[in-house]
């Protein structure tokens, strides 16, 4: 069975040799258009899995593997909780082009994989080929343009996206994990169906007007970054691919074109109104 979704104009094809089960945030980005796959996605069934003695530790249940050096690609795995078994394993050719997704057979959910933490790896590297990066992040589209809400975790992106939405009839297009790429020396802000926490995404796309780095502060205030300090900014937001150092290149080169052709500002701010003015009065 084969099943073609579309993110951020990035053909993903996924290809299995069973049945795959409707995923309702797949549905959402489901192509019925012909186009060759950016992307090769194969799933299949394995009775057993076992990792490495070996991994990198990258969160509590997922682990990184690099395959001997020359070799080139990635391994990583899903494991169980308590054991050393897998309960997913994805394989990956170096330009993340090419993808297996392996899985124990007793889990029946093999789509939740490409919805959760493989999905969302697999493509945030992927973009970086094409123009483009993932950023921890609220994107929102305001009269046919995209503004971006940067900031640590609790910083107040949702909320100031939110702000957007009551006050100037904003849309909420991805609340935690938007993409950017630049087309045609356009650079554009996309919904992804990877959104963290949030439950707050669309598959929509929009020109990029601006990027806002929010700090809290007891009075509102903004100004514009320069180049360096917005860059200096932002790669802590983005999602980099600190494992393969041969890609970096590529995410920090896209990072910078996407700056020059971006307004950054850094906005002081409380949770009110005002702060919605003063981004406001720069966009006009």
């Amino acid at each position: 069975m084969t099943q073609t979704i579309q993110v951020a104009g990035l053909c993903i094809q996924l290809n299995a040799d069973f049945r795959l089960k409707r995923n309702k945030k797949l549905l959402c980005f489901t192509s019925l258009e012909q186009h060759p796959a950016d992307l090769n996605v194969t799933i299949v069934r394995q009775e057993e899995l076992l990792m490495p003695e070996y991994t990198t530790r990258l969160d509590e249940n997922l682990r990184w593997h690099r395959p001997t050096e020359g070799c080139g690609g990635n391994t990583l795995y899903i494991k169980e909780a308590d054991t050393n078994k897998a309960v997913c394993c994805l394989t990956t050719d170096q330009a993340w082009k090419e993808c297996l997704i392996t899985f124990a057979k007793k889990y029946k959910k093999p789509l939740d994989y490409i919805t959760g933490a493989f999905g969302e790896i697999m493509f945030r590297n992927r973009i970086l080929f094409h123009q483009g990066i993932v950023l921890h992040a609220a994107a929102i589209e305001w009269e046919r343009q995209g503004i971006l809400f940067c900031g640590p975790s609790g910083m107040g992106k949702t909320t100031q996206a939110n702000l957007w939405k009551k006050h100037m009839g904003a849309r909420i297009i991805n609340a935690d994990r938007p993409a950017l790429r630049i087309i045609g020396n356009t650079p554009y802000v996309y919904g992804t169906l990877w959104n963290g926490s949030s439950k707050k995404f669309k598959n929509k796309s929009v020109p990029l007007r601006a990027i806002v780095v929010l700090e809290q502060a007891v009075e509102n205030s903004i100004h514009n970054l320069d180049g360096r300090e917005a860059a200096k900014r932002l790669l802590p937001r983005c999602f980099l691919p600190y494992y393969q150092p041969e890609i970096m290149d590529l995410a920090l080169c896209n990072l910078e074109n996407i700056i020059a052709l971006v307004p950054v500002y850094k906005l002081r701010c409380r949770p009110d109104n005002e702060a919605v003015e003063l981004v406001y009065q720069c966009l006009i």
